[in-house]
């Protein structure tokens, strides 16, 4: 496996500089670029020439599961383009005059539009594949036959749209919109489809229709902006993207395009601002790489706020353990002295099973990551034998991590850095009484002590010493220095254990969304045995002074502990969409959990089957950057036009989708929400409950806000 890492690290960096050439067009640039790449080359070449067949065979295999050599080919085109304008405005500000496809023709009433919708479905039907057309009518009559209406074979399409069926979906989202031309969702949704699928002149005159009739409608608006800006109309892009930005300034899609226009005009300031609330409003990789080449550095203040905080004090119930008192005279020691045995005892008896299920929680991730290498090494068997039946996204998802995984650690590293070094500074308080005050205390002690026990030597056999004097003196030395010591070192404990309480609390709460689900049960298990431990005083080298050896004073009461149950925390995030948009029965499944959105296919439901010849064709992986809105039906319906992404009210969210796929989800906040995606008994905003249970019948509505994926107008109709 040595070679396959060595040439992959020599492609990264021929692709890193190739990506850089790409990305920063300047004419000096461009000469001091172009000598990296030759250089690169050159290294990747001696390499490559030196291989054996074999080595050669699996190097290949890896670049294509990886998609890094049609990577780097779009990037060398564009060194190429870029070469031929080097000093001229970067190419992210289209030249109008090249880039539109066809005209725009004049909008069609909404009397029309089924005429207009049959027209523009021959040019889409006509570049599908086969495979493509043939599939997507097969799952329509398929859905017709099901029961399912218009609404639901559309949202049907949005799923497949979701999960990189980029073909299929449009096919289906044409035949929903030629049977009903007068369903809004769908035909905003079809448009934003056709816009980043390359025709966005038959995307514009659909959305210029529903602009005329839902003003201030900010998907509607920000469809506009995109389309115009996919066939070079700068003007009218910046006129619909602004509109955008004035009803709606976090709006993801609008800042990002906003972004690449001010970009290529060289205003770098404004350009990070709209890099910067994109990505504030969806955390995709390709919104952290467009502002790492602005020069912006992503902080953990840059990601939007969900998940939400952490909004209970106490989620592993640790507050219900308390540990005995610490023993303020000799009294209370000899009382305290068989409690605390005691109370160690059963510690040591909760800590075997926790340490029992950290075990099998680490076997079991094991397995996981075993499994995970074999996945892989299938996926690499099957490229190596069917060149392109592995997606880049297919393979990258093998070894997938949590997707608000990169965001919570982000935000929660500042809460964690605060807490331990509030849990530090006790510490340290805690050692400087020791060796400080307290060892003064101790030492007084000890002279004390030193006296008293000179005065035993003249007991008994003609001594005048009094036993019973020198023990009552022995004992109310001793509970002079063990009331002020023990008292000191309990106070700062208990500091200690709050602010550990309070550390271990927002550790387990960020495993939530930062840990594979197999993990999570070990990782509290981990933080449970810490607590324990720090309850016994056997964990970090403190503990209090005991003195028990004198027989003049009973032993006073002894409080006793208190170990209660452990609670583990759960997910608060449990929501299918399939249900709540009525495509639960139909073989789409959206999910959210604390681990992200999850997005499959499974048509088995209503007989019909998504095969390998539809990869092969070679789109069952194109995802195109958009916002995906999910929320619920509301009684107004169709007089307000689309859902609008990052519009709060009614709640629902945004699912933000890169050419990679689905990257961040963002859940927005309502009060009530009449498709059930909302659990009243959990207090958190922006929490999710489990979803409304469903059957055929749509409940919720999804609408597509296009990205500017499509920009270069090489779209699958675009071709």
């Amino acid at each position: 496996m040595k070679y396959k890492k060595q040439f992959l690290i020599l492609q990264l960096a021929l692709f890193a500089s190739i990506a850089a050439m790409a990305q920063r067009p300047s004419k000096a640039q461009m000469e001091a670029d172009k000598k990296q790449l030759a250089e690169a080359k050159k290294n990747l070449a001696d390499q490559l020439a030196k291989m054996d067949p074999a080595a050669k065979k699996g190097y290949d295999s890896i670049l294509s599961v990886f998609g890094a050599g049609t990577k780097m080919n779009d990037a060398l085109q564009q060194v190429e383009n870029n070469a031929a304008t080097a000093g001229k405005p970067s190419g992210l500000a289209l030249d109008k005059s090249n880039t539109s496809k066809a005209p725009i023709a004049a909008t069609p009433a909404t009397a029309g539009m089924r005429a207009f919708i049959s027209t523009g479905n021959k040019a889409v039907f006509s570049a599908m594949l086969p495979a493509a057309k043939n599939k997507a009518g097969e799952i329509y009559k398929a859905l017709q036959q099901k029961g399912a209406d218009n609404d639901e074979i559309g949202n049907a399409a949005t799923a497949l749209w979701m999960t990189g069926r980029t073909q299929t979906a449009l096919c289906l989202m044409a035949q929903a919109c030629s049977n009903d031309a007068n369903n809004i969702d769908n035909l905003s949704n079809y448009a934003s489809m056709l816009t980043m699928s390359g025709a966005p002149e038959i995307a514009i005159p659909i959305l210029n229709n529903l602009n005329g009739r839902f003003r201030k409608n900010t998907t509607i608006l920000n469809n506009l902006g995109q389309a115009w800006f996919a066939v070079g109309d700068m003007d009218k892009a910046n006129k619909y993207l602004d509109s955008t930005l004035a009803l709606n300034a976090g709006h993801a899609q609008a800042n990002e395009t906003k972004c690449l226009i001010l970009a290529g005009k060289g205003n770098k300031t404004a350009a990070v601002a709209h890099a910067k609330a994109a990505f504030k409003q969806g955390a995709t990789q390709e919104r952290k790489d467009n502002l790492k080449q602005l020069g912006y550095a992503v902080s953990g203040n840059d990601y939007n706020n969900f998940p939400p905080s952490n909004q209970s004090d106490d989620l592993l119930q640790l507050g219900g353990f308390s540990m005995p008192p610490f023993p303020k005279s000799v009294a209370e020691s000899k009382a305290l002295e068989p409690v605390w045995k005691q109370f160690r005892k059963d510690i040591d008896l909760q800590i075997k099973p926790l340490q029992q299920l950290t075990e099998e929680s680490n076997k079991l991730m094991v397995k996981q990551l075993e499994a995970q290498q074999k996945q892989f090494m299938k996926a690499m068997s099957s490229a190596v034998s069917n060149p392109g039946s592995v997606s880049q996204s297919g393979a990258l998802a093998i070894a997938g991590v949590p997707m608000f995984a990169e965001e919570m650690n982000a935000r929660q590293n500042i809460v964690l850095q605060h807490l331990q070094k509030k849990k530090q500074v006790v510490l340290k308080k805690m050692s400087e009484f020791v060796n400080g005050e307290g060892a003064a205390m101790r030492k007084k002690y000890q002279e004390a002590m030193n006296k008293i026990n000179e005065q035993w030597k003249d007991v008994g056999q003609g001594g005048s010493a009094n036993s019973e004097v020198l023990c009552s003196n022995a004992v109310k030395a001793s509970n002079e220095f063990l009331l002020p010591y023990n008292g000191k070192m309990e106070e700062l404990y208990k500091e200690y254990l709050a602010a550990d309480k309070q550390l271990l609390n927002e550790l387990s709460y960020s495993a939530l969304y930062t840990s594979y689900p197999e993990m999570i049960p070990g990782v509290n298990a981990g933080l449970k045995m810490q607590w324990l431990r720090d309850l016994s005083l056997t964990l970090n080298g403190f503990n209090f002074e005991s003195v028990t050896q004198y027989d003049c004073v009973d032993a006073g009461d002894g409080k006793g502990g208190k170990l209660t149950a452990f609670k583990d925390p759960r997910c608060n995030i449990n929501s299918e969409f399939s249900r709540s948009l009525g495509i639960a029965n139909l073989g789409f499944s959206i999910k959210l959990d604390c681990s992200g959105l999850s997005t499959s296919i499974s048509l088995l439901a209503i007989g019909v089957t998504l095969n390998q010849d539809l990869d092969h064709a070679g789109f069952g992986d194109s995802f195109k950057s958009c916002t995906v809105s999910i929320g619920p039906k509301v009684s107004a319906g169709s007089k307000i036009g689309p859902l609008e992404a990052s519009a709060n009210v009614g709640g629902g969210v945004d699912v933000e989708i890169d050419r990679t796929g689905v990257k961040d989800v963002i859940v927005k906040a309502g009060a009530e929400i009449e498709s059930g995606l909302h659990n009243p008994g959990i207090p958190e905003t922006g929490a999710l409950g489990t979803a409304a249970s469903g059957s055929v019948g749509v409940e919720g509505r999804v609408s597509l806000n296009t990205g500017a994926g499509s920009i270069q107008g090489t779209g699958m109709l675009g071709k």
